[in-house]
């Protein structure tokens, strides 16, 4: 068993985190949802989300996502509650 994540599951952490930094995080989702402000009055929300993302994550043998945009889309749909 690899002791590292593979190149391609740290980029779909890496993606996740850009899109969750830059507000378009499960798009179309919340297209027109605001999520920063609840996110900066409470940070354990976004720890919330990211493991969201990442508990749903799945990898192959190789350790290579294969469910990377049904991740995000949990997550996003934890976000527009």
């Amino acid at each position: 068993m690899p002791s590292h994540l593979s190149p391609g599951a740290s980029g779909a952490l890496r993606r996740f985190a850009g899109w969750l930094a830059r507000g378009s995080v499960g798009h179309p989702i919340l297209e027109g949802v605001d999520y920063w402000e609840e996110l900066r009055e409470s940070p354990s929300q976004m720890e919330i989300c990211v493991a969201i993302f990442a508990n749903v994550l799945e990898l192959d043998e190789q350790g290579e996502p294969v469910n990377e945009k049904h991740a995000e889309r949990r997550a996003a749909a934890w976000l527009y509650r």
